[in-house]
């Protein structure tokens, strides 16, 4: 009788235990379902890799995408993965590679990950599971990083990039995402000689920016604006000596702070004027439309530095 009993009390343990449904639940996250080393190819090719970069894989198995990183173009890397075999099996692949001086492959949940770092991030991952990174992702992540997926994506977050790869008959979609700015608020800036003010007003969903503009207190229209990271670019219609020019505004994004140049023609010679612009902090809203869903742990302080 004792006999039976002890086991019993055992597998209740186990069934009663939170650390072993934590566990179970973690196995079920994500399947663990290998990157085909093609798709590892188009990834990285469309992330338009870098010596400098470096690169974070979320749910990295094997270590394929951060190995191939360092191998192909020097990039450190840095993969997480929750289980423990997949760990090993990445630090085993990386001293085979010969490249453990630029990856390290971390245990850890996705969620609670320091990746502020990251240059490149990779995934493959759920959708639902891309969805609560997403917020994470946008407040963390500068302006500039650039994100790409096999398969699944953002939701109604748009990617700025895709495309297709087929094996054996079955495609593979691969989407780039790169982290946009917030240029979101009221912003007055001051340009030219003699000194010429405006104002933009942006509403912004991810990289999408809607526009108004007022020059002079009159209002003007953009046209061909564009968003990439940091980097903000439009046209509009300048009065300029008695005239209308054609202007072109670009600027780099800094906080509430933005710096550029305005280029125009003026009979055929080129006109550079500096362009500066702040904005009014309290006008600046969130650019995702979940950003306060998920709430703690996303308000983490990050970890320290990972140290190569």
């Amino acid at each position: 009788m004792i006999k039976r009993v002890i086991p019993a009390l055992i597998c209740l343990t186990l069934v009663l235990s939170p650390s072993f449904w934590a566990g179970q639940q973690k196995q079920l996250d994500v399947p663990y379902v290998p990157t085909k080393y093609p798709v590892v190819d188009e990834m990285l090719k469309m992330a338009d890799i870098q010596k400098s970069d470096l690169v974070y894989d979320l749910g990295c198995g094997d270590g394929r995408l951060v190995i191939g990183a360092a191998q192909r173009y020097g990039a450190r890397g840095v993969g997480y993965d929750i289980d423990p075999e997949r760990i090993q099996e990445s630090r085993d692949n990386a001293t085979k590679a010969g490249v453990t001086n630029l990856v390290k492959f971390f245990e850890q949940d996705l969620f609670t990950a320091d990746f502020h770092e990251a240059s490149v991030m990779t995934l493959y991952l759920l959708t639902s599971v891309n969805l609560k990174l997403r917020p994470k992702m946008l407040k963390e992540l500068k302006p500039g990083t650039r994100i790409v997926s096999h398969n699944f994506g953002m939701g109604e977050w748009k990617p700025d990039q895709s495309s297709t790869v087929m094996i054996d008959d079955i495609s593979h979609e691969v989407y780039l995402w790169i982290i946009p700015a917030n240029v979101s608020g009221t912003w007055t800036w001051t340009m030219g000689k003699p000194e010429m003010k405006g104002e933009m007003v942006n509403a912004q969903l991810f990289q999408q920016v809607t526009p108004s503009f007022k020059i002079g207190g009159k209002a003007a229209v953009a046209r061909d604006l564009s968003l990439k990271g940091d980097q903000l670019r439009f046209v509009l219609d300048l009065p300029y000596q008695g005239k209308t020019v054609a202007a072109t505004f670009e600027g780099r994004i800094g906080g509430h702070s933005l710096t550029g140049a305005v280029r125009f023609q003026d009979g055929g010679k080129d006109v550079v004027w500096d362009w500066k612009a702040e904005r009014h902090p309290a006008t600046e809203k969130p650019i995702d439309t979940d950003a306060d869903k998920y709430g703690s742990p996303f308000g983490m302080k990050p970890p320290a530095k990972v140290i190569y």
